[in-house]
């Protein structure tokens, strides 16, 4: 059974004891004691069961843990809302929240239907499958260049040499972003991400000031970019605002530069833990679009926010309009309930239909770029690459959050002959 924390900050209406969790996204002690995000994750609902609680660290907040509920909010874009109506027009709830309403505005995420499907759709064009298969070559050359430089050392850190610069760059790439900036980027990101009001306000507003200078450049002088692509969309009748722009660039931003690494790194670590499953994708590279949904499923990364937009009856609990909750989406991964035995990594599991990438209108669009990256990338690994494991001297660290990220991944391997 769950138990109260220690703390004043309380629901607006009460809830029953059971329904109350003593969990910080940012901290939790089940994290620090299991040394794994998600085996904490799935601990979470082991001793408090999975459903719809109440936590009150970082300002109080519902959370969702059981991936059928997690489906239906996913969904019900009227009662679980991104747009946060407390702050400006089309700003991103976040949890927890940004002092004075400072939340920024992160069009099409931050915006409910149907203004949101105006947004989206200059996306869904640009992340098109046909679109997407069309980067497989020059994505397929980094690929094997990273992997290239990396074989021959024998050790490395595989967050700073492949997991991050392969999905920023090609990401970088395709925003027209200069590629000379990854690293300081890459550490607005790591701000973003963190629980600091100050770190993430200062963050929000390098990246408004270098999207901006961007902007302002693909419209003086076009190029064959994204940026420049959205520059000439429509939206509604009429070509996308500074705001506008502003927006869809902080979105990408976010998404591009984060997200898809931490999948690379943690798929990375179970692999490296487990040579016989590396052995057996080196035999038969066939077999890596079930790896590929077995890593999404398994090590989901992304939880995010919601506010209740008026007062409602959800999973046995009675909602305030005002709320915010969070969609513990790798949790949902890890339900009994949907997957059998869904703690163990099985390529061969017969349903991985995950929810990875969220449900409903804001279902993610880059979900094809991501599988395209993993699938090149994957097929280049095995086929150059020996058995690697885990450095027995440099465990990996993590960083929880509202992204799920291992922040350092050393490994050994067997060097290869150049």
């Amino acid at each position: 059974m769950a138990t109260q924390a220690e703390t004043n900050i309380r629901p607006a209406v009460p809830v029953a004891p059971d329904r109350i969790v003593d969990y910080d996204v940012f901290g939790d002690k089940r994290f620090y004691e299991e040394g794994d995000l998600h085996k904490g994750l799935f601990r979470l609902g082991e001793e408090d069961g999975r459903g719809i609680f109440w936590t009150p660290h970082n300002g109080g907040h519902w959370l969702i843990n059981d991936h059928e509920l997690l489906f239906q909010a996913a969904r019900n874009t009227e009662i679980f809302s991104s747009n946060n109506r407390e702050s400006q027009d089309g700003a991103m709830v976040m949890i927890p929240p940004m002092a004075d309403h400072g939340e920024p505005r992160f069009a099409p995420q931050s915006l409910d239907p149907p203004e949101h499907g105006t947004y989206r759709l200059p996306l869904v064009k640009a992340f098109a499958p046909k679109r997407i298969l069309e980067m497989e070559g020059w994505v397929r050359e980094l690929a094997v260049k990273l992997i290239d430089e990396l074989a021959p050392k024998g050790r490395g850190e595989f967050l700073a040499a492949v997991g991050e610069p392969m999905p920023v760059t090609v990401f970088m790439r395709m925003m027209g972003m200069p590629l000379d900036r990854l690293a300081e980027f890459r550490s607005w990101m790591h701000a973003i991400a963190s629980d600091s009001q100050e770190r993430r306000s200062g963050a929000f507003a390098n990246i408004a000031q270098a999207m901006g200078e961007l902007i302002e450049a693909r419209k003086a002088d076009p190029q064959d970019d994204l940026i420049s692509d959205l520059l000439a969309s429509d939206l509604d009748g009429r070509k996308p605002s500074m705001v506008d722009m502003q927006s869809y660039c902080l979105l990408l931003f976010t998404a591009g530069l984060d997200t898809l690494v931490n999948t690379f790194t943690f798929g990375m670590y179970h692999l490296a833990r487990h040579p016989e499953l590396q052995e057996r994708l080196q035999a038969d590279r066939c077999l890596i679009p079930e790896l590929m949904e077995e890593i999404l499923r398994r090590y989901g990364v992304a939880m995010p926010p919601r506010v209740v937009t008026r007062d409602y009856e959800f999973g046995g609990v009675n909602l305030t309009k005002g709320e915010l909750i969070m969609l513990m989406l790798p949790a949902g991964n890890l339900d009994g309930k949907a997957f059998a035995d869904p703690m163990t990594f099985d390529i061969d599991r017969e349903d991985k239909t995950h929810i990875t990438f969220n449900s409903g209108p804001h279902r993610c669009v880059g979900s094809h770029l991501a599988r395209l990256e993993l699938r090149v990338f994957f097929e280049e690994w095995f086929a150059r690459m020996p058995v690697v494991r885990p450095d027995p001297d440099q465990l990996p660290t993590y960083r929880p959050g509202l992204n799920l990220t291992i922040a350092e991944l050393p490994l050994l391997w067997e060097p290869v002959a150049g």
